[in-house]
């Protein structure tokens, strides 16, 4: 077998995979719901508003989750996932949290209702053994997209929650950033699922509305957010104000109007055609082009 004689060139036809991660309420989950043909997979309460086809109940184990990935798999193989359609895992956030109790009752010392204060520190005996367990259950999720993408065509749309967080950045200091809400080993070294996934996905963006911050007047007590009157971006390279990055050349932020203003898809189709400008990967919403 020659390795050389099966070089390929052009645009890739496997399914993306985007993480689209923003503080509570901002609509990451309803922008992740108008990519194409999507299935929402709730893993956290939240969605009972968003009119797209989910599950009709919400996975509350690791157990759950990894069913519904081999099953998944063994349909995609099946042909009965349309090539192009969207998985929308709603959250990575709370996918961990479900691995991390999946990983808590494999403890000696857990029982039902986790009367000895088991954690993700003391579990399988402390020294960082539970998160190392942890990230390979994440890993094992990630190979399952990967499967679904690569040769089911299949775009993997994950959600995920952010927090304040302080950055030692050994070229520019300290500072602050909105950064994923997934773990991250604090000893320098090693790496979480948040390195992880910002690693695996195709595009990180950052989903918000852009602020400026009013200073108080004399007398008062609170500085002010103020909208800057851009409407909603997603913005999609890095900046020490956020964490975001992608694989297509995209630089900067894109606007993405209110869905109150458009039809579902319209929201996503400006990221579609964005993508699709600088890559020509082809990720529309065809039923609303």
């Amino acid at each position: 077998m020659s390795y050389l004689s099966g070089v390929v060139s052009g645009v890739s036809m496997n399914g993306q995979r985007i993480v689209i991660a923003g503080a509570e309420k901002v609509g990451k989950t309803t922008l992740a719901c108008d990519a194409p043909n999507s299935l929402l997979i709730p893993l956290e309460e939240g969605y009972a508003t968003i009119r797209t086809p989910r599950l009709p109940n919400m996975l509350s184990t690791w157990e759950d989750v990894e069913g519904l990935c081999l099953e998944l798999i063994s349909s995609a193989k099946a042909g009965l996932l349309a090539a192009g359609s969207s998985l929308v895992w709603d959250s990575a956030t709370a996918l961990e949290r479900l691995i991390h109790d999946w990983v808590l009752r494999r403890d000696r010392n857990w029982k039902p209702g986790n009367p000895n204060g088991v954690t993700m520190e003391s579990a399988l005996e402390g020294y960082g053994k539970a998160y190392n367990v942890a990230n390979e259950k994440f890993a094992v999720w990630s190979r399952y997209m990967d499967e679904l993408a690569r040769y089911g065509g299949i775009n993997i749309i994950v959600t995920c929650h952010v927090f304040a967080a302080l950055v030692q950045d050994p070229a520019h200091g300290e500072y602050h950033t909105w950064d994923l809400q997934l773990h991250s080993p604090k000893n320098q070294k090693t790496y979480g699922k948040r390195e992880f996934i910002t690693q695996w996905a195709d595009m990180v963006g950052f989903f918000h509305e852009p602020m400026f911050v009013m200073k108080a007047e004399k007398g008062a007590m609170l500085n002010k957010g103020i909208s800057a009157n851009q409407g909603r971006v997603l913005a999609v390279d890095r900046t020490p104000s956020w964490v975001a990055g992608n694989r297509y050349g995209l630089q900067g932020t894109i606007p993405i109007p209110n869905p109150n203003d458009n039809p579902p898809g319209g929201c996503w189709n400006q990221l579609a055609q964005a993508i699709y400008n600088s890559s020509g990967i082809d990720v529309f919403n065809r039923a609303y082009a």
